[in-house]
Protein backbone atom coordinates (compact mmCIF):
# COMPACT_ATOMS: atom_id res chain seq x y z
CA UNK A 1 0.00 0.00 0.00
CA UNK A 2 2.78 2.43 0.98
CA UNK A 3 4.74 1.60 -2.15
CA UNK A 4 1.69 2.16 -4.35
CA UNK A 5 1.05 5.52 -2.71
CA UNK A 6 4.66 6.55 -3.21
CA UNK A 7 4.52 5.50 -6.89
CA UNK A 8 1.29 7.46 -7.34
CA UNK A 9 2.89 10.58 -5.81
CA UNK A 10 5.91 10.29 -8.10
CA UNK A 11 3.67 9.80 -11.12
CA UNK A 12 1.65 12.86 -10.11
CA UNK A 13 4.84 14.90 -9.73
CA UNK A 14 6.07 13.82 -13.17
CA UNK A 15 2.69 14.76 -14.63
CA UNK A 16 2.81 18.15 -12.91
CA UNK A 17 6.35 18.66 -14.18
CA UNK A 18 5.31 18.02 -17.75
CA UNK A 19 2.21 20.21 -17.46
CA UNK A 20 4.22 22.92 -15.72
CA UNK A 21 6.65 23.11 -18.62
CA UNK A 22 4.30 25.44 -20.50
CA UNK A 23 4.07 27.85 -17.57
CA UNK A 24 7.67 29.05 -17.49
CA UNK A 25 6.76 32.74 -17.50
CA UNK A 26 4.62 32.33 -14.40
CA UNK A 27 7.44 30.74 -12.47
CA UNK A 28 10.40 32.76 -13.62
CA UNK A 29 13.39 33.27 -11.41
CA UNK A 30 15.99 35.87 -12.31
CA UNK A 31 18.32 34.42 -14.92
CA UNK A 32 22.02 35.16 -14.58
CA UNK A 33 23.26 37.18 -17.55
CA UNK A 34 26.45 38.48 -15.93
CA UNK A 35 28.37 36.77 -13.12
CA UNK A 36 29.93 40.12 -12.15
CA UNK A 37 26.47 41.52 -11.40
CA UNK A 38 25.61 38.44 -9.35
CA UNK A 39 28.90 38.77 -7.48
CA UNK A 40 28.18 42.43 -6.63
CA UNK A 41 24.64 41.61 -5.48
CA UNK A 42 25.86 38.79 -3.24
CA UNK A 43 28.61 41.00 -1.76
CA UNK A 44 26.35 44.02 -1.24
CA UNK A 45 23.68 42.01 0.53
CA UNK A 46 26.14 39.57 2.16
CA UNK A 47 23.95 36.71 0.99
CA UNK A 48 24.69 33.32 -0.49
CA UNK A 49 23.19 32.39 -3.85
CA UNK A 50 20.94 29.44 -4.64
CA UNK A 51 21.85 28.86 -8.28
CA UNK A 52 19.55 26.56 -10.23
CA UNK A 53 21.46 25.11 -13.16
CA UNK A 54 18.70 24.56 -15.68
CA UNK A 55 17.88 23.81 -19.31
CA UNK A 56 14.98 24.84 -21.52
CA UNK A 57 13.71 21.29 -21.94
CA UNK A 58 13.97 20.35 -18.26
CA UNK A 59 10.48 19.63 -16.95
CA UNK A 60 11.82 18.85 -13.48
CA UNK A 61 13.49 22.29 -13.40
CA UNK A 62 10.14 23.91 -14.17
CA UNK A 63 8.51 21.88 -11.41
CA UNK A 64 11.20 22.91 -8.91
CA UNK A 65 10.75 26.57 -9.83
CA UNK A 66 6.97 26.42 -9.69
CA UNK A 67 6.40 24.20 -6.65
CA UNK A 68 9.38 25.08 -4.45
CA UNK A 69 11.51 28.10 -5.39
CA UNK A 70 8.78 30.51 -6.50
CA UNK A 71 6.68 29.93 -3.36
CA UNK A 72 9.81 30.48 -1.23
CA UNK A 73 10.50 33.77 -3.03
CA UNK A 74 6.85 34.88 -2.86
CA UNK A 75 6.71 34.18 0.88
CA UNK A 76 9.30 36.90 1.52
CA UNK A 77 10.76 34.71 4.25
CA UNK A 78 14.00 34.17 2.33
CA UNK A 79 14.65 37.72 1.10
CA UNK A 80 17.20 38.29 3.88
CA UNK A 81 18.64 34.76 3.70
CA UNK A 82 19.57 33.94 0.11
CA UNK A 83 19.45 35.15 -3.50
CA UNK A 84 17.54 32.91 -5.92
CA UNK A 85 18.97 32.75 -9.44
CA UNK A 86 19.01 30.39 -12.39
CA UNK A 87 21.57 29.78 -15.11
CA UNK A 88 20.80 28.07 -18.40
CA UNK A 89 23.60 25.63 -19.18
CA UNK A 90 22.99 25.12 -22.88
CA UNK A 91 25.59 26.04 -25.47
CA UNK A 92 23.23 28.61 -27.01
CA UNK A 93 22.74 30.56 -23.78
CA UNK A 94 25.29 33.32 -23.23
CA UNK A 95 26.39 35.28 -20.19
CA UNK A 96 29.35 37.30 -18.98
CA UNK A 97 31.85 35.54 -16.74
CA UNK A 98 33.72 37.20 -13.86
CA UNK A 99 36.29 38.60 -16.30
CA UNK A 100 33.55 40.15 -18.44
CA UNK A 101 34.02 37.74 -21.32
CA UNK A 102 30.98 36.42 -23.18
CA UNK A 103 30.77 32.67 -22.53
CA UNK A 104 28.21 29.93 -23.02
CA UNK A 105 26.16 28.44 -20.23
CA UNK A 106 27.63 25.01 -20.87
CA UNK A 107 31.14 26.37 -20.19
CA UNK A 108 29.97 27.45 -16.74
CA UNK A 109 28.40 24.01 -16.25
CA UNK A 110 31.76 22.44 -17.11
CA UNK A 111 33.52 24.71 -14.63
CA UNK A 112 31.21 23.50 -11.86
CA UNK A 113 31.14 19.90 -13.12
CA UNK A 114 27.38 20.02 -13.63
CA UNK A 115 26.24 17.17 -15.85
CA UNK A 116 22.48 17.02 -15.28
CA UNK A 117 19.60 19.38 -14.73
CA UNK A 118 18.29 20.30 -12.32
CA UNK A 119 21.37 20.87 -10.20
CA UNK A 120 21.20 23.43 -7.42
CA UNK A 121 24.43 25.04 -6.25
CA UNK A 122 24.85 27.15 -3.14
CA UNK A 123 27.62 29.68 -3.77
CA UNK A 124 29.16 32.76 -2.20
CA UNK A 125 30.06 36.06 -3.83
CA UNK A 126 33.35 34.57 -5.07
CA UNK A 127 31.32 31.93 -6.93
CA UNK A 128 32.66 29.19 -4.63
CA UNK A 129 30.34 26.43 -3.50
CA UNK A 130 29.35 26.71 0.14
CA UNK A 131 28.32 23.13 0.65
CA UNK A 132 26.70 20.12 -0.86
CA UNK A 133 24.74 20.63 -4.04
CA UNK A 134 21.35 19.14 -4.83
CA UNK A 135 21.33 17.04 -8.00
CA UNK A 136 17.95 16.05 -9.42
CA UNK A 137 14.94 15.40 -7.27
CA UNK A 138 15.66 12.52 -4.94
CA UNK A 139 12.46 12.61 -2.94
CA UNK A 140 9.50 14.85 -3.64
CA UNK A 141 8.22 14.06 -0.17
CA UNK A 142 11.19 15.80 1.47
CA UNK A 143 12.47 18.16 -1.22
CA UNK A 144 11.24 21.32 0.51
CA UNK A 145 12.94 20.27 3.76
CA UNK A 146 16.12 19.47 1.84
CA UNK A 147 16.08 22.92 0.22
CA UNK A 148 15.49 24.68 3.53
CA UNK A 149 18.30 22.74 5.20
CA UNK A 150 20.75 23.53 2.40
CA UNK A 151 19.80 27.22 2.46
CA UNK A 152 20.36 27.36 6.20
CA UNK A 153 23.73 25.60 5.91
CA UNK A 154 24.87 27.89 3.07
CA UNK A 155 23.88 30.96 5.07
CA UNK A 156 25.69 29.70 8.18
CA UNK A 157 28.79 28.80 6.18
CA UNK A 158 28.87 32.22 4.51
CA UNK A 159 28.39 34.08 7.79
CA UNK A 160 31.16 32.05 9.43
CA UNK A 161 33.54 32.81 6.54
CA UNK A 162 32.82 36.55 6.72
CA UNK A 163 33.77 36.61 10.43
CA UNK A 164 37.30 35.38 9.66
Amino acid sequence: MFLELKKARILLFVLLASLSFTAISETSIETVKDLRVLQRQSEAENLPVLLLMTAEDCGFCVAIRKHYLKPMIDSGEYASKILFRQLYIEDFSYLRNLQGDLVTGDSIALKYDVEVTPTILFINSNMQELGERIVGINSIDYFDKLLKTHISLARTHMLNKSKH
